[in-house]
């Protein structure tokens, strides 16, 4: 047995990540296969490097569209086909063009976020909920962002911004609504968050489709030479927030410890974000 407490254990467990092959998505896939989960990463674009199961558990890794529902339905068919019922579903995948103030909106880049963001996390809820309201049990952890928290995060990419902000009223409706059927839904918000390196991303990761960012090797480095933590605003903690942070808290609000937890937001960004 290992050292972890029982609560925080997942062994024949079936834990769904979507974006597992991002930055904040590998984190995520590596915390639960740690906890003997079986994980499937929902991802649209394989990981740089291949990912592997860090625990008994088994670990498969489906290209999905997440716009689309009948790429959805296939993925989550087959997730249950090979490991059983979705007890856990970590919906991670999204994301924004980077740098797209209002005067730089098209249609193209709105409803690309619009339907990556709003239409991809409804698809994950309707495909992944109806299981767990038939069986009375389950777990989901939306992923969303301290963009839709605080103006100055998201101002560089408002559409983003707002879709994450329906994202946070989407989990508190479902948390009110599922409750009845067991099925907790909280969310995550992560402010600026930085991988260890270039091989923990995908390859359709804003890390390698946006140079503008930077790599994390160029973030990581200068973070060593200067102390200086570049894009967090005036985060009180002055450190990198990494993937593993973000993994923490989805464990505990997918775990046994979190039973009586549902609809609540936890925003991990050192700081960057305080409520009033």
């Amino acid at each position: 047995m290992s050292a972890f407490n029982d609560q925080f254990w997942f062994a024949g467990k079936t834990v769904i990540v979507t974006g597992g092959n991002g930055g904040i998505g590998q984190g995520l896939v590596d915390a639960f296969s740690e906890r003997d989960a079986n994980v499937a990463i929902l991802d649209h674009a394989p990981a740089v490097a291949p990912p592997k199961s860090r625990g008994a558990g088994r670990l498969i890794d489906i290209r999905t569209d997440i716009t689309d529902r009948a790429s959805v339905d296939r993925a989550v068919e087959q997730v249950i086909a090979e490991f059983g019922p979705v007890d856990v579903l970590i919906h991670n995948a999204g994301g924004g063009v980077g740098m797209a103030r209002l005067p730089d909106l098209t249609d193209e880049i709105v409803d690309w976020t619009v339907r990556l963001n709003v239409y991809g996390t409804v698809n994950m809820m309707q495909s992944v909920g109806a299981g767990m309201i038939a069986r009375r049990s389950g777990a989901i952890v939306n992923i969303a962002s301290n963009a839709a928290l605080s103006g100055m995060a998201g101002r560089a990419d408002p559409i983003y911004a707002g879709c994450k902000g329906f994202v946070l009223a989407l989990t508190k409706a479902l948390a009110a609504d599922l409750g009845e059927h067991n099925v907790r839904v909280n969310t995550i918000a992560p402010g600026w968050i930085v991988p260890e390196s270039s091989d923990k991303t995908s390859t359709g990761s804003f890390w390698t489709r946006l140079s503008a960012f930077g790599t994390p090797e160029s973030f990581n480095a200068e973070y060593e030479k200067s102390g200086q933590l570049f894009n967090s605003g005036g985060q009180p903690l002055k450190q990198l927030g990494r993937p593993s942070d973000i993994a923490n808290a989805a464990v505990y609000f997918a775990s046994e410890a979190a039973r009586h937890i549902t609809g609540q937001l936890l925003s991990i960004g050192g700081g960057d974000y305080m409520p009033s």
